[in-house]
């Protein structure tokens, strides 16, 4: 009966997140091709993967993959809440878990958990190609990857 109490009395002070999931949040990224730069401001800046990454669960991550001739690609890991870190502190601690899960951040988590990503090659027909116009009263407008220029004709 005392080690219940005791247990009872730790997960409630400490919220069933804090608990159980602690304050990280592992994330595997795998990129493909295998040499591309994986940065993460203030955390990683790599050019070698696949790799597992403890990231802060209480906030959110951008994740920029690049690679010269490639597409660069930006990810967001968002912090979602636990609907399961919710229920649980309900549950095993009458609440009190919640506020304290809620305080440190530790009843929400990272989605997606695991990156597989897969960069594409630059194509040149969709590279920006600077042409110098000189046209008195026309429009330029792009429209799905298109551009339209309406020219009027100078009096």
């Amino acid at each position: 009966m005392r080690r219940l109490t005791m247990c009872f009395l730790l997960i409630s002070t400490a919220g069933c997140g804090r608990v159980f999931l602690g304050d990280t949040q592992k994330v595997e990224i795998n990129v493909t091709p295998a040499d591309a730069r994986i940065k993460i401001p203030d955390r990683i800046d790599r050019d070698s993967n696949p790799f597992t990454i403890e990231l802060p669960r209480n906030e959110s991550h951008l994740v920029e993959i690049s690679k010269p001739g490639y597409e660069t690609k930006w990810i967001v890991l968002q912090k979602v809440k636990l609907p399961s870190v919710i229920i649980a502190d309900i549950l095993l601690t009458l609440g009190i878990g919640l506020f304290v899960d809620i305080y440190w951040g530790t009843w929400e988590g990272l989605k997606p958990s695991r990156l597989d990503v897969t960069l594409e090659p630059e194509s040149a027909e969709g590279s920006p190609v600077n042409v110098p116009l000189n046209l008195a009263e026309s429009t330029l407008t792009v429209q799905d990857g298109s551009v339209r220029i309406k020219v009027h004709a100078l009096r």
